[in-house]
């Protein structure tokens, strides 16, 4: 069970560098396209962070809204006016999101909430419903 858990924290991350791999060795940058499914990805990053620190801090499961598909997502992404700030923000979100798995306990990996789509979702399944948002979105780039 841990192997899966650590298999999680490492997908999320290989995405960091291969962003700034996108972002620096492409030739005239990258495009608009890819600019903002980056954007889109980081934009979620903050969102699930955020849901994981409740998962992780509250007492009574918390009631999760859906989160948008990948269309829906990269279609309300904002498109960065500062391409490299936009890329030193990118590395720390995902950074924050990472350490927080690094520190859980195996019952915190367990903990519950209640979402709009499956009703009952583990912090585990949570991460793994991101890490395939993100292997979509990597697909994209």
């Amino acid at each position: 069970m841990l192997d899966d858990y650590q298999d999680l924290i490492d997908e999320l991350l290989g995405t960091p560098s291969l962003v700034r791999t996108l972002f620096v060795n492409t030739e005239g940058g990258p495009s608009e396209q890819t600019v903002i499914a980056v954007s889109a990805l980081h934009e979620r990053d903050k969102t699930v962070l955020g849901r994981l620190q409740r998962l992780t801090r509250e007492s009574s499961p918390p009631w999760f809204k859906v989160l948008p598909s990948v269309d829906e997502a990269i279609a309300a992404a904002p498109v960065p006016a500062d391409r490299d700030a936009f890329l030193n923000e990118f590395d720390p979100a995902r950074g924050d999101i990472v350490s927080l798995l690094m520190n859980l306990s195996l019952k915190d990996w367990e903990r519950g909430a209640t979402d709009d789509v499956e009703g009952e979702i583990t912090l585990a399944e949570e991460v793994e419903h991101h890490v395939e948002f993100e292997e979509a979105i990597r697909a994209r780039i």
